[in-house]
């Protein structure tokens, strides 16, 4: 750090030492603030945040002195303040941060996310039930709100050519008011009255209020569930109409050259004996299109990503050389056993520094190879081993035009991650 750090005494005073990039001052708390703050406390805080800028203040524990009584905290804060913003910028920066909690611990930011990921999550049939559900429960509200409105001034609510209750349905009509205002239909019958209407000196304030805000509401709620449903058929049409076979068949010897090259089998053959090399095993498997027999089924550019799910232990195959000469632990052994073990052998061996940093590596779990990802199924790690997710290398991964039937194909090969360590290191030699 280029910046220096200057050291206050017990009084708050600097030293008298020149050439400081930062100096700070020394409070100290009064007793009682030393304690925890009470639940008014709390939300007398939380109402001041809104106004200003939040506090760095650190509400540590309370150390006491062996005599019963609260040590003296300190806190410091630096001589050069920052500028604030106005009120309008305290009042927004306060509002939004999305991780934080509302005044009464409630965060709407995440109760509104899960909320979305529910409906993403549930069927059609439930969701449209709840939107009926919602839509009905504003409704009702502001039509209970009419309601209060319309019997302080009968005259702003016009049903017909009659006032508001003149044929004691209030509700009824208030409920009539409120959908045609909710849905922004269009009135009827029932209308909010004009200023020519009316002899109310505030010209209906509340009830044109009141049909405003509903019509705010009814616009911004059609929207989010029009949003909704649009996202939900987008999702399902994102997924690949697919089907993918049950085997796995695995091609070795004989099954990998018969048939490959049917054009070329009379070729060669008396100018040079065939290739003593046996080629490496291939896992296959197919993909079928669904919509194959529909115009326009076919999918464009497609992309085949496989992921193996390995122990990893198979994947290293420093771990199984050591466990076959001895010195590494079994593959049944916990994680535990495996550190003590490694410790041992480590502390006897007699190989250099980076032999011995590599071993240790490969006894803690870590993986050499590109493409993976360390997971931990167990936050203990005594139950399961761990897995790694390892990408598989597939033979033509992009399809430029995906019509019927796709054959994936995976090289059983020194790089394969399915593949034993073992078995990797004999094919490399090989």
């Amino acid at each position: 750090m280029s910046e220096k750090e200057k050291v206050v005494d017990d009084e708050g005073t600097p030293p008298p030492e020149a050439d400081v990039g930062r100096q700070q001052t020394v409070f100290v708390r009064h007793q009682a603030d030393c304690g925890a703050m009470s639940w008014g406390d709390r939300v007398k805080r939380r109402w001041r945040a809104a106004l200003k800028e939040p506090s760095p203040e650190d509400h540590a524990g309370v150390n006491v002195t062996p005599d019963g009584q609260p040590q003296v905290q300190y806190r410091l804060e630096s001589t050069e303040k920052q500028q604030s913003g106005g009120f309008f910028h305290r009042l927004t920066h306060c509002f939004s941060r999305p991780s934080g909690s509302g005044m009464v611990g409630i965060n709407p930011n995440q109760k509104l996310a899960m909320y979305l990921h529910w409906m993403f999550r549930v069927n059609f049939i439930f969701l449209f039930a709840v939107m009926c559900v919602m839509f009905f429960a504003l409704v009702i509200f502001f039509a209970a709100l009419i309601t209060a409105v319309g019997n302080i001034d009968r005259e702003c609510v016009r049903i017909g050519s009659e006032e508001f209750d003149a044929a004691d349905t209030a509700f009824a009509d208030a409920f009539a008011l409120s959908w045609t205002t909710f849905s922004t239909v269009g009135y009827g019958s029932t209308y909010p009255a004009l200023g020519h209407q009316n002899t109310n000196p505030t010209n209906c304030f509340f009830i044109n209020f009141v049909c405003s805000l509903e019509s705010l509401v009814g616009v911004l709620y059609s929207g989010f569930c029009g949003a909704i449903l649009f996202g939900k058929v987008l999702r399902i049409q994102s997924h690949a109409q697919v089907i993918f076979s049950d085997p796995l068949v695995i091609r070795y010897g004989s099954g990998l050259t018969q048939g490959a090259h049917d054009d070329e089998k009379d070729k060669e053959d008396d100018d040079e004996e065939a290739d003593p090399k046996i080629p490496c095993p291939v896992l296959e498997f197919r993909i079928v299109n669904r919509l194959y027999n529909e115009v326009g089924g076919e999918i464009m550019d497609a992309t085949l990503n496989c992921v193996a799910n390995v122990d990893s232990n198979d994947l290293d195959p420093n771990r199984d050389h050591l466990s076959d000469s001895g010195h590494g632990p079994s593959a049944n052994s916990t994680r535990s056993d495996s550190g003590s073990e490694a410790g041992s052998s480590m502390m006897g061996s007699d190989r250099t520094g980076a032999n011995s940093l590599h071993r240790f590596l490969a006894f803690s779990g870590f993986s050499l190879h590109r493409n993976q990802q360390t997971v931990d199924e167990d936050p203990t790690s005594r139950l399961v081993t761990k897995h790694i997710f390892s990408k598989l290398h597939i033979e033509a991964s992009d399809h430029p035009f995906f019509k019927r039937v796709w054959l994936a194909r995976h090289t059983l090969d020194e790089d394969s991650p399915i593949v034993k360590p073992r078995i990797r290191r004999q094919t490399k030699r090989n």
